[in-house]
């Protein structure tokens, strides 16, 4: 009997990577500007005559005239009944009498219409509808319910100004192309077919914005190349009634790309710091491939396919806002809150120094389920209100943060902090460190590559990095002064 041969095996909570399957690397959503439109328009609408008025139409379209006579003997009409049915079809132009004979008129004829056997008969009705359109595309739109998170989205740029400025023009011919959509919102009766006539008049009214989910997807093969995937807002044939909203996504996003800085090998190393033992298989020549961490990431299983225990500590790859991220962090959250009984008052996010980082409705989403964690914070008489979540960003603070946060606490002396750092610290609970950056390019979107804990030395040595950092934040938004914002921070990162 021959030996059986050796198989291989993936390690447990792995699996084989495709590396031009397309992965999620960021989630943004962005405002789409839109506007009303007054649309006065004609609409002709099928209507019917009488069952009796039908049959004659037809059985005159059927014979080259009929005698009156023969129609009031082939129905079983009375001279009354009679003159009831022609007076219906003659007042309508369907037909005429001429020597004793019944005859269609060229009207009549035009009821019928190529393979229909029913006449049609058309009532032509004034309409007037407000229609929203965004202005990029000239497609329908509606609106929205808005946060006042939300307004503060970035928008996307109009690329033909020409079409907005010749907005009237432009509505009335993309009202013709989608007046079906408009059609079946006004239509009371289902059973009516409604056909567009003509478009008289068109008069500009609010604008208005919607919300465009924009997720930016790339490869393992190309992480450098990205697209724009907006399936998580339209279907596909409604993107493709939308192309210039799809380009004005993909140019916002190429305005994301960064050059490769010398602080993106300041920030990984960092994460070996943090993580010594975790991060040394992603070592190679003495520094930490990007790379290989990013493959980590792509192929490890969520926090709740791993087995529960007191020590975990993985490698995400990618924004902590896309799907699969936003689960693996409330998955280590609950396992974290599971095993220990402290509960901590507040979150601490030190936010990148990257283009419109947090514009996305998952990060609210993603605070408030953090906070539903939170110990509450009995020391606080009920007239204030607790500091839950608080941001620690480089700069001038960005609308959509100070929406979102509790608190926003800025610095511009940050030159010493890795421009691509990003560190979310629930303290005693769960930490998640991160850097952005180019990935196998020199110049290209930052792809985020880091580490998701709940490990206790971990989480202690991250708190550590994060209040070192936290020195140079030196401006609240609520206006405390430094001493009292320095006691704050203190007290949230012990």
């Amino acid at each position: 009997m021959s030996p059986s041969k050796p198989r291989l095996s993936l390690p447990r909570g792995a699996r084989t990577l495709d590396y031009d399957e397309l992965f999620d690397v960021a989630v943004f959503d962005l405002l789409l500007p839109c506007r009303n439109f007054e649309v006065k328009h004609k609409v002709t609408e099928s209507g019917r005559v009488s069952m009796t008025a039908e049959f004659l139409l037809r059985l005159l379209r059927a014979s080259d005239g009929f005698d009156e006579t023969d129609f009031e003997r082939f129905f079983g009409f009375d001279a009354v009944e009679r003159s009831f049915v022609l007076r219906e079809a003659e007042e309508a132009g369907y037909v005429e009498r001429r020597n004793g004979r019944l005859w269609l008129t060229p009207i009549g004829r035009g009821l019928f219409k190529d393979g229909e056997e029913e006449p049609v008969i058309y009532e032509v009705e004034q309409r007037t509808v407000r229609a929203g359109f965004d202005l990029l595309s000239f497609a329908p739109s509606v609106v929205e319910s808005f946060s006042k998170f939300d307004q503060w989205l970035p928008e996307l740029k109009v690329i033909e100004t020409a079409r907005v400025a010749a907005a009237r023009e432009t509505v009335r011919d993309r009202f013709r192309r989608f007046y079906g959509e408009f059609s079946a919102k006004m239509r009371s009766d289902p059973q009516k077919r409604r056909f567009l006539y003509s478009v008289d008049h068109v008069e500009p009214g609010n604008r208005f914005s919607n919300v465009v989910r924009v997720v930016v997807r790339s490869t393992l093969r190309q992480p450098g190349t990205i697209e724009p995937d907006l399936s998580d807002w339209k279907v596909g044939y409604e993107i493709e009634d939308r192309g210039e909203v799809v380009e004005s996504c993909a140019s916002f996003l190429a305005g994301l790309s960064r050059d490769r800085h010398p602080g993106d090998a300041t920030g990984l190393n960092l994460l070996s710091e943090v993580a010594p033992e975790f991060m040394a298989s992603f070592a190679r020549g003495g520094e930490i491939s990007p790379s290989l961490l990013l493959r980590r990431g792509l192929g490890s299983k969520t926090a709740a396919e791993m087995p529960s225990g007191p020590v975990f500590t993985d490698a995400i790859a990618g924004s902590l806002f896309t799907n699969a991220n936003f689960r693996k962090v409330m998955d280590t959250l609950r396992n974290a809150a599971d095993l220990r009984k402290a509960r901590p008052n507040s979150c601490v996010w030190l936010v990148p120094q990257v283009s419109a980082w947090g514009a996305t409705r998952a990060l609210p989403v993603m605070l408030d389920q953090i906070t539903d964690r939170l110990a509450s914070d009995d020391r606080q008489s009920p007239d204030e209100q607790p500091l839950r979540s608080i941001a620690l960003v480089a700069g001038r603070p960005p609308n959509h943060l100070g929406e979102a946060f509790d608190l926003v606490v800025s610095g511009h002396d940050v030159a010493g902090i890795p421009p691509g750092l990003e560190i979310m610290l629930v303290p005693g609970l769960m930490a998640a460190i991160c850097i952005h950056l180019p990935v196998e390019a020199a110049r290209a979107f930052p792809v985020p590559v880091g580490l998701l804990t709940f490990d206790d030395l971990v989480i202690e040595r991250i708190r550590s990095v994060l209040q070192e950092c936290s020195r140079h934040y030196t401006t609240a938004g609520n206006g405390m002064n430094l001493s009292e914002l320095r006691s704050l921070l203190d007290r949230c990162l012990d």
